[in-house]
């Protein structure tokens, strides 16, 4: 019952039209409410850590996987229980966005690093400060494999090596173009390095020369090398891989056709561990699968938006996970070429990944970390 004044009352004016369309209205109407339900994606992480209030652009996993580091653009860190997402501590006093974070090989030490190259060393069990220094812009911060030693790629192209508690320091400058990326041999004595010029050096550590020099002539992006060192593979800006073998650069591989140009760079390469297979992920939306015995592509699996980093599943796996920037993880079998599953739950762009052995850790650009079981 309405009791109102004269401009409530129904009038012509006021009266709307409907008009059935009984060939597709129905079916509009199921089209409209399925896409709406499509952008609405379920959030499948068991834990979300939250602490963040801006993009975080690094993670890692202790290897015990009791411990995560997270880093972001809000210039802090976070170091907290996986099992307990409310246990955490905070690391302040960087001065740019922490795009650096790793666990040392024994899980003793931690450090945390940011872009304008001020790093942070911790002791882990008692969660104090061991050490901090300040070496200018850097690109990419990693421990050895096997011992404790920090290696940092500066924009100044030095390569920085710290001996950890001691921190002793050495440093190899073999060039003044910043070192962008680089990767472990399996001596672990050598270290495959690529620059802003195109250069790709491989530094014996110990000694601290170069033992092979390539120069691909292009913006290298990322750099990974085979199980048995035989193969280099670097990426570039031009969605290009330049293969070197034997110290010479042997072939260069144009990704197929997508995305639009000078926007379908390769974002991260990564050999399987024991198959002739590397994938490459583009930005552009693609993952490459190569045939690296045959140096040519084997196939190539569509993305709904660019993909930063894959990885491989195990050993003998023929399963590779995706990390994109629509947020979605998937899992494919790439032999079958097929999506096994797909996980949602960030909101924005994933901005890193790390697969443990029982979940998979991923940062975002919706300020948030987030663990799921997969």
């Amino acid at each position: 019952m309405v009791d109102g004044d004269e401009d409530d009352k129904i009038s012509e004016d006021n009266v709307v039209e409907v008009v059935y369309d009984e060939n597709n209205s129905h079916d509009k109407v199921g089209e409209q409410l399925e896409d709406e339900l499509d952008t609405e994606s379920v959030d499948m992480a068991n834990t979300t850590f939250s602490q963040h209030t801006k993009g975080v652009f690094c993670i890692d996993v202790s290897k015990d996987e009791q411990y995560v580091i997270s880093g972001g653009e809000d210039d802090c860190a976070y170091i907290w229980n996986s099992n307990k997402p409310d246990e955490f501590k905070k690391i302040e006093g960087h001065k740019d966005s922490v795009t650096q974070c790793g666990f040392s090989q024994n899980d003793k030490y931690f450090f945390t690093a940011d872009m304008s190259g001020y790093l942070q060393m911790y002791e882990l069990e008692k969660e104090v400060k061991i050490w901090e220094f300040e070496v200018g812009d850097i690109h990419w911060a990693r421990w050895h494999p096997l011992v404790p030693i920090l290696l940092v790629g500066a924009d100044d192209g030095t390569v920085w090596m710290w001996k950890v508690p001691s921190f002793e320091t050495k440093t190899i400058q073999l060039c003044n173009i910043g070192a962008v990326c680089s990767t472990f041999l399996s001596t672990n004595r050598h270290l495959a390095v690529g620059y802003l010029d195109g250069s790709v050096r491989v530094i014996d550590l110990k000694e601290g020369v170069a033992t092979v020099s390539v120069d691909t002539h292009t913006e290298i992006t990322c750099i990974a090398a085979s199980k048995d060192d035989s193969l280099l593979v670097v990426g570039d800006t031009s969605a290009q891989l330049h293969v070197i073998a034997s110290g010479k650069l042997i072939k260069t591989l144009s990704s197929p056709s997508g995305g639009e140009e000078g926007e379908d760079s390769v974002e991260d390469v990564v050999f399987h561990p024991s198959r002739n297979l590397l994938a490459a992920s583009h930005v552009g939306g693609r993952v490459v699968l190569w045939d690296t015995a045959l140096q040519k592509t084997r196939t190539v699996l569509e993305h709904s938006d660019g993909v930063i980093k894959s990885v491989w599943a195990g050993e003998h796996d023929r399963n590779l996970v995706t990390a994109c920037l629509d947020g979605v993880i998937r899992v494919w079998d790439v032999d079958k070429v097929e999506i096994v599953t797909e996980v949602t739950g960030h909101t924005s762009s994933i901005l890193d990944i790390t697969l443990c052995s029982s979940f998979v850790v991923t940062s975002s650009e919706d300020t948030t970390v987030k663990i799921f079981k997969i």
